[in-house]
Order: C-alpha cells, then structure tokens, then sequence
C-alpha cells in the first residue's frame, strides 16, 4: 500500500488530533469571488471546513474511502479521487488547494491534472500545517519522532524548492510564499492520537510508539509554556505557496 494511504488506519486519531487551518491562512489560499474551489488530498477535512466557512463551495477529493467517509460524516462534500486523476471537468474550478498533502503527489501529472481542471487564471494554492520547530521544545519532540524513524531531523517536503518546481514546466507562474503562526490546543491525553496522526509514528510497532509517546510526552511536559492544565499548547506554523494558472 502506498504510504500515503496508511492514514485512514487512524482517521479517527488525525481528526481528533491534528491541527484546524486558521481563517487567515484559507483566506490567503482562496482567491477573493472563488465560487468552487476543488481541494486535492483533502484526508478528513481539516482544510475543506476553513475554506467552507468563507462560504465557497468547495469540494474535496480524497483517495482513502476511511478519511473520505469521516469527512462525509461531517456533512463536507467529497469526492473518491486523486490528484493524478481529478474526477472533474476541465476548466471548472476557480482554485486547486491542498491541505499538509501536496508532498504526497506525484508532481508532474498532478500538475498537469490541476492546469486542466483549473478556469484560466485560476489559482494553485497548498501549505502545510505543522509543527514549529524554532520553538526549542517542539525542536526536541521533533527530534525524538525523527529518531525512533531512523529519519534526518525534519519533513522531507520542507528540502524541495516548490516555487522552482511548480513553474518548471510552465504551467503555473507568480509564486507567491507566506508564514503564518498558530498554536495547537489540544487535550494532554490526546497526544497519542496527535502523534498517530504522522504516518511515521503509525508505522513503527507498538512498543516504539509507545517509547516514543512517553518520550515526547516528558520533553513537552518539562515545558509549561507548551503543556499544563490538561491541555497542551504546541506552536505549529503555515507554510503555504500559491501560484497563478499559466495559459
């Protein structure tokens, strides 16, 4: 099974867990009189919500039926599909956004699958929502999580030059980048769902994820800037690009 299908084994965990997108940063990704925008890799709607709530239509479009049906669950619109092989017509949406799933993609058909379903001019537009690892502690449970992996410190998406990739076949052009700051609330006794929530964590045993667990659960606790009170408090960060339709 490919890796990124391994999500919707714990699509319960990641929608307890993982973080919503801010109003300001769905703001930013949907461009002012969008009427559908098409969200690609959608898992269980985390992103779709934000943008629905600025009250665009937006449909998502999601290759595991388990994240799918979560999403469904919570009365969201979606679709069986992929970023390789949009279920849509050409030309019928306003903007393409992808939520924490644009790595997962294989680039280049997914890229040309987005240009066609995309109106002229319409807008390209992906970010991810994840943890900031400037503020020292989340660093540290960073590094436990990459460790118990055998992983280089840090998420693979984060070493690509997307503003080079998406323009390098002509397709997409005016990159434009943006950080946005947020934190994470979330029960203290949902860290464990929150770290099943990573495909990396979910794949070790369980005797490594509970080392791991208990790990992180130590090195965030040791902070109280970040846990206390029954809840913790974790600084995650938006990195997203969007880009314009070329042709």
């Amino acid at each position: 099974m490919p890796r990124r299908l391994t999500f919707g084994a714990h699509a319960d965990e990641y929608e307890r867990a993982r973080p919503a997108w801010p109003e300001e940063a769905a703001r930013w990704l949907v461009p002012e009189g969008a009427e559908l925008v098409v969200e690609l890799g959608a898992g269980t709607g985390k992103l779709t919500r934000a943008v629905a709530a600025l009250g665009v239509r937006v449909v998502a479009v999601e290759p595991d039926p388990r994240m799918l049906a979560v999403l469904q669950g919570l009365g969201l619109e979606g679709v069986q599909g992929s970023a390789e092989a949009i279920p849509f017509d050409a030309g019928v949406a306003d903007a393409v956004v992808c939520g924490s799933s644009f790595h997962w993609f294989e680039l280049e058909p997914a890229l040309r699958e987005i240009h066609r379903v995309l109106e002229p001019g319409g807008r390209l537009a992906f970010g991810w929502n994840h943890r900031d690892d400037r503020h020292p502690t989340i660093a540290r449970m960073g590094e436990a999580v990459y460790e118990a992996q055998a992983r280089t410190r840090g998420p693979r998406w984060r070493n690509r030059d997307w503003a080079a990739e998406i323009v390098a076949e002509g397709l997409f052009q005016d990159v434009e980048h943006t950080l946005l700051e947020l934190v994470h609330e979330l029960p203290r006794e949902a860290l464990d769902d929150h770290l099943m929530s990573y495909s990396g964590v979910a794949a070790l045993s369980e005797d490594e994820r509970r080392r791991v667990s208990a790990e992180v659960a130590s090195i965030l606790d040791s902070d109280p800037a970040v846990s206390g009170g029954g809840t913790l408090r974790l600084p995650f960060l938006v990195s997203a690009y969007r880009a314009t339709r070329a042709g």
